[in-house]
């Protein structure tokens, strides 16, 4: 008789509902207290992009344009946005706040219920798919992405995904065919691209496994990486709503410009980095109160510290990882292959390879090469959960291997943990990881020494308990406290990596109160965040636990979209930016750069800039404060001498056929505020007038009365899928000032519109569509609507992957 979807289905849903639980008892600040999550771009990125997300949804718009950002720029193209993601629409919630926190923690319950899912379809028993979905799910590697969510978000369906891709390689079906295209389809509609590479090349490996040990090797490789094609295929067709977009948006921004190599390889990975698989704090704490304290930040080039903060999985994962290579079972290689191929990509700039890679053209446009560690620790996590398995089941290799290695990782904690009390350890330390004013040093070698202590104990500890279940047996009492010290492990080391602050911090600030409540009709020129080297930026960054709070107290970019202000001449920080835009602004500083002493009201009255954002002198704000830089406010923001609308009438057109013209008149010539350089044979524009405007996210209509022939400057970004009309009829918009459109408008009162409209998201979306259709009525249909273990071929359980 056939057994259901797993064996022992109520265990196995105490063991999913266990997993839940552990995923919010680890977040329950952010989920029953309504903390916020803050780190790195959750502040700056992505809270204010997802709430620009959610007004446009629910304003009953499609999300083409994000009036926001950078004058305008594509919404629906940018997969950052992740406009077509379904999870991601917990946003829409009544409570935005809610919906967010939500949507954050949904990915990481997705993350232990899909790792354990795909352990125990490798007939994993219970404790051990419970170790491998802990160590995935909750580890440092996967908490580590709560703050970089398009790679979260990717990497979360990973498990999913290899659970039937595994079954359709082993005995194909239609039904276990489409569940795979799916679960690749919902990954492809994040997009994040150096995650669904990865997925890739993991799923052509297994093939090329499963290949080697099953003959004939060629025509079974051939058969399976054909197959391993078409449900990467399939998966791709149901995301063609974000990917076909999205690929033509990548021609039009500055991703289709060659990153500089020092910037591709930025995050590159240090060569020490998986000893923190080891000692996790080997490097440093990520926050401590609020305060990073890394004191091998300088491993990393102008960052201060590792794409990933942490990849502690538990150190009982790397011993059975090691242990499991030192009793060579079967699979081994494959991993040893994976994590060999997976380290030497996320080396970056520390070997020639990327650096060949870059010159061949095929890593210009992708950068942090760290990111691609994902796969390897991944492959690492399976490995170590089936030798976690093989231990459970009274395999005593790998229970004594594994109990030599973590004496060996004791010994040598607590060898370091002997040396700190002696007179050369302070020296040894500031010699190692660099000098540091008397008090951060002191704190530092202090932390240092309790992490070697802990280090010490933490091994002694795992070693003790393998020692018994060597000693004695393994029993159920003994699994379910080993796994209890391996939660508790984890915990300790991981809950920093997700530090909240109260749900206030999200409030307006105070200086939000200082612009005008009409924010839709004018910008923000943010001058101050380009000034990160300078010295109010640098000792305003210098002030520890502050530094959050004077981003969202300063209002940054982005987080003035969060209150509904929109911002210009912004820094391009996710690289997405369209290429008039980067253009624009590369001649502003270049215009600066000059000598131009007006530069700044030049660029602002053609970017509808009412305000500029300038830092508060640091010594000026501290004293205001009392010290208390929490409440600082590091910007003002003072207003342009004139009003700059957004849509006005050029009192001159000046011809400017690129770039480096516009640079050259612009700071040779003092010209008028309604000026417009124009790549066309300019005219003498009549003075008309801008009677009303009105907006919404992909359209305007502005209704105008000029005397003569005129020229409507819009301060919009261009793009192709602009169009504009003229009383209903089509008009040509043209390029003016670089970055922005306009229209010749004929005598008499008239009314422009402007519709922004990407077909390809059109066509995309009809892709998308037909192709879940289809593969959904291929799984409805389906003769076999039960997914089973290992009572029939290519069931749930199979051959393991790598024994």
């Amino acid at each position: 008789m056939n057994e259901r979807i797993l064996p022992e289905p109520r265990r196995d849903l105490a063991a999913i509902a266990l997993l839940l639980c552990l995923g919010a008892l680890l977040f329950a600040d952010v989920l029953f207290l309504g903390r916020s999550l803050y780190l790195r771009d959750l502040t700056r990125y992505y809270y204010p992009t997802k709430r620009i997300v959610r007004e446009v949804m629910l304003s009953g718009e499609m999300p083409y344009w994000n009036r926001y950002y950078e004058a305008g720029q594509p919404m629906a193209a940018n997969p950052e946005y992740e406009v077509f993601y379904p999870p991601q629409w917990l946003i829409l919630l009544p409570s935005y706040n809610l919906g967010y926190r939500l949507h954050i923690v949904f990915h990481i319950w997705a993350s232990l219920v899909g790792m354990y899912l795909l352990l125990r379809s490798l007939r994993l028993r219970i404790w051990s798919a419970l170790f491998g979905a802990m160590a995935f799910g909750l580890g440092g590697l996967v908490l580590s992405l709560v703050n970089l969510l398009p790679i979260l978000f990717c990497a979360t369906w990973i498990p999913w995904i290899l659970i039937f891709v595994r079954r359709t390689l082993l005995v194909p079906t239609v039904r276990d065919f489409s569940l795979a295209g799916l679960f690749l389809g919902l990954q492809a509609l994040s997009a994040e691209p150096t995650t669904l590479v990865q997925t890739w090349f993991l799923i052509c490996m297994y093939a090329l496994y499963r290949a080697w040990y099953s003959p004939p090797r060629l025509s079974t490789g051939a058969r399976n990486l054909l197959l391993s094609g078409m449900m990467i295929g399939s998966g791709l067709l149901v995301g063609a709503v974000q990917i076909l977009p999205a690929a033509d948006h990548v021609g039009e921004s500055a991703r289709s410009r060659p990153f500089d190599f020092g910037l591709v390889t930025t995050w590159s990975m240090p060569f020490g980095k998986p000893l923190e698989m080891i000692y996790p704090n080997i490097f440093g704490h990520m926050s401590r109160a609020h305060v990073s304290w890394l004191w091998g930040s300088g491993m990393y080039r102008n960052t201060g510290s590792g794409f990933y903060y942490n990849i502690y999985c538990s150190l009982l994962l790397i011993a059975l990882a090691l242990a499991g290579f030192a009793v060579r079972p079967r699979g081994g290689r494959l991993i040893l292959m994976i994590a060999g191929f997976a380290s030497l990509i996320a080396l970056g700039e520390h070997t020639p390879l990327f650096k060949v890679l870059y010159h061949l053209g095929l890593a210009k446009t992708i950068r942090y090469p760290e990111k691609f560690a994902l796969m390897g620790i991944f492959a690492v996590i399976v490995f170590a959960s089936m030798m976690f398995d093989r231990m459970a089941r009274g395999d005593r290799e790998v229970l004594q291997a594994a109990i030599g290695i973590l004496l060996a990782t004791s010994v040598f904690a607590g060898v370091a943990t002997l040396f700190t009390f002696t007179p050369w350890y302070q020296s040894t330390f500031v010699a190692l990881w660099g000098t540091r004013p008397a008090s951060e040093t002191k704190f530092m070698t202090q932390l240092y020494q309790v992490d070697w202590a802990v280090a010490t104990v933490r091994g002694l500890v795992f070693a003790g308990l393998l020692y018994w279940a060597d000693r004695r047996r393994v029993s159920q009492i003994w699994l379910a406290t080993l796994l209890i010290v391996v939660a508790i492990d984890m915990g300790y080391v991981v809950r920093e990596l997700i530090p909240t602050f109260p749900r206030a911090f999200f409030d307006p600030p105070p200086v939000a109160q200082t612009l005008p409540p009409d924010h839709a009709s004018y910008r923000v020129f943010h001058e101050a965040d380009w000034y990160g080297g300078a010295d109010p930026a640098r000792q305003y960054f210098a002030t520890g636990s502050a530094v959050y709070w004077l981003v969202r107290n300063g209002m940054l970019p982005m987080t003035p979209a969060i209150w509904g202000v929109h911002t210009v001449l912004e820094r391009d920080y996710d690289k997405t930016a369209l290429l008039p835009t980067i253009d624009f602004v590369d001649a502003m500083w270049k215009v600066r750069d000059r000598g131009k002493k007006d530069w700044a009201e030049a660029f602002m009255a053609m970017s509808n800039a009412r305000f500029r954002g300038v830092y508060v002198p640091f010594g000026e704000e501290k004293k205001r404060v009392g010290g208390q830089m929490q409440n600082g406010r590091p910007v003002r923001f003072v207003e342009a001498p004139q009003e700059n609308p957004r849509y006005y009438f050029a009192d001159q057109l000046v011809k400017a056929g690129d770039p480096q013209e516009f640079i050259d008149k612009l700071v040779k010539t003092s010209w008028s505020r309604r000026v417009g350089f124009v790549p066309f044979r300019p005219f003498k524009p009549a003075a008309g007038t801008v009677l009303s405007t009105r907006e919404t996210n992909n359209t305007a209509s502005i209704v105008v009365d000029s005397p003569a022939t005129s020229f409507l400057i819009m301060s919009v970004t261009r793009n192709k899928y602009w169009s504009a009309t003229l009383d209903g009829n089509p008009i040509q918009l043209r390029p003016v000032n670089i970055a922005y459109q306009g229209v010749i408008v004929p005598p008499g009162r008239h009314t422009v519109r402007m519709v922004y409209e990407n077909t390809l998201v059109v066509a995309g979306g009809l892709v998308s569509l037909l192709s879940a259709f289809m593969l959904m009525v291929v799984l409805i249909r389906s003769r076999d609507p039960e997914l089973v273990l290992p009572g029939r071929p290519g069931g749930f359980g199979g051959d393991p992957v790598v024994s």
